[in-house]
């Protein structure tokens, strides 16, 4: 999975080349109607679903969908998490859940005709858990007895603080990723089974976490751009 992050990351940086190439003769933000949307771009999570389909204990799906208001971006994500940890001493931990994250962009690529981003945005994000731990009670001399202890619909929010960048590769074809600081969950101390991990989030004994997305996307138009002028060098 390094190795196909890794390849992702090169194929961004090369798109992202041609974003120095011309200069600007007047700044669209001056144009009427520049806070009208001009597209909708949407997408799923790349190493998730690399992770899932080479882990039969692993099913995770995380689609992302965003609008501009020129210079800001509004965006919403979802995602679907299932997983189940297990042991030699017969133990089975599982863990299924959805989430949901939202929030605001800066785009601080003010003048590039394809619309690409390099943002610094925050995010709110949502999410609503089962887990069931399964285990051998060991006690009596002469029997294990099987037993199990579960959460349901446990809730939790946090906040988050991301950064990223999203560039066009071909026609509506879009690439880009997000690093985030999540920090706020509820780790849920004072229940009988404290969850081990919550989806959207990451480990629940962590106060913060780091997560690094790359997502595969379409960007769909709603209206031509407003025009721009060029002068190149």
């Amino acid at each position: 999975m390094k190795t196909f992050g890794f390849t992702i990351s090169l194929l961004i940086v090369f798109a992202s080349i041609g974003l120095g190439q011309t200069e600007i003769a007047i700044h669209p933000d001056s144009v009427k109607g520049k806070y009208i949307p001009t597209g909708i771009r949407i997408g799923a999570e790349l190493i998730n679903i690399g992770r899932s389909a080479s882990n039969t204990d692993l099913s995770e799906y995380t689609f992302t969908a965003d609008i501009d208001f020129n210079r800001f971006i509004f965006n919403v994500e979802f995602g679907t998490y299932d997983r189940s940890f297990d042991d030699r001493a017969g133990s089975l931990y599982s863990v299924s859940g959805t989430y949901f994250r939202i929030g605001p962009d800066i785009n601080f690529l003010k003048r590039d005709p394809d619309k690409s981003v390099l943002f610094f945005g925050l995010r709110y994000g949502w999410t609503q858990l089962d887990d069931e731990l399964t285990y051998i009670n060991t006690g009596s001399v002469f029997t294990n007895e099987e037993r199990s202890i579960s959460n349901s619909s446990l809730t939790t929010n946090w906040g988050e603080l991301v950064t990223g960048l999203k560039v066009k590769i071909w026609k509506v074809l879009w690439l880009g990723y997000t690093a985030r600081f999540r920090f706020g969950a509820d780790n849920f101390e004072r229940n009988e089974l404290i969850p081990h991990y919550i989806p959207g989030y990451g480990r629940a004994d962590k106060t913060v976490s780091w997560a690094f997305n790359y997502w595969l996307m379409v960007r769909l138009p709603l209206r031509k751009a407003p025009v721009v002028l060029f002068d190149k060098q």
